[in-house]
């Protein structure tokens, strides 16, 4: 198999915003992106084979990493704030509406999931904060707004939690005391109801 010689599409998104929507390449695709903090990324992807598998390679300013191709010709990288989807392009049309209908899926936990009950989600030190359970319905540009705005995150910090609860599910976010998580979880809740997203986030407390 000569995989340099095959037709790929990649599409690359920001939390915050497109960048990349199936664009075909074949062999090599060098892109400049410009993220919504205002910084500069060049993505470099080549197809290749690395121990006798088909491969995309990704360099992104610097940064290399290997993208395997599951069976379904599909493959997937999350670096940081972006990610990278790449498709195998048999039907160039056929592959972009796919995209839009198969984002990559993401854990849903039941809504009545406390996310204090399970070690791995509970941060060293946590006493008190927001719990946020992923769903397939709120945006994820939404949920990093609100971490921005309302949680007092960074901008990066917000990027780099909302990627946590979509991947993850949920996530435990500290607060200086109960009163702010109550505030906190008050407000993204109204935000959240006024725009019709059924996102959870409450309010959470490890009595000791």
């Amino acid at each position: 198999m000569d995989i340099s010689q095959k037709r790929f599409v990649v599409s690359i998104y920001e939390i915050q915003q497109e960048l990349v929507f199936a664009e075909e390449f074949t062999g090599r695709y060098v892109k400049d992106l410009k993220l919504s903090d205002g910084t500069s990324r060049t993505v470099e992807l080549t197809a290749l084979m690395r121990d006798g598998r088909p491969t995309i390679e990704l360099v992104d300013t610097g940064s290399r990493h290997y993208m395997g191709l599951i069976p379904v010709r599909t493959g997937a990288q999350t670096n940081g704030s972006l990610m990278v989807r790449i498709h195998d392009l048999d039907d160039v049309d056929t592959a972009r509406a796919e995209w839009r209908a198969n984002l990559p899926a993401s854990p849903v936990l039941s809504p009545e999931t406390s996310l204090t009950s399970i070690p791995d989600f509970v941060p060293p030190g946590f006493t008190q904060g927001i719990e946020i359970l992923n769903d397939n319905t709120t945006p994820m540009n939404f949920v990093a707004t609100v971490l921005n705005t309302h949680a007092d995150l960074s901008l990066e910090d917000s990027h780099r939690t909302m990627l946590a609860i979509h991947t993850r599910g949920g996530a435990l976010i500290p607060t200086p005391s109960f009163a702010e998580a109550e505030r906190i979880a008050t407000q993204i809740t109204a935000e959240a109801a006024k725009d019709g997203h059924p996102l959870i986030c409450r309010p959470v407390s490890i009595v000791p």
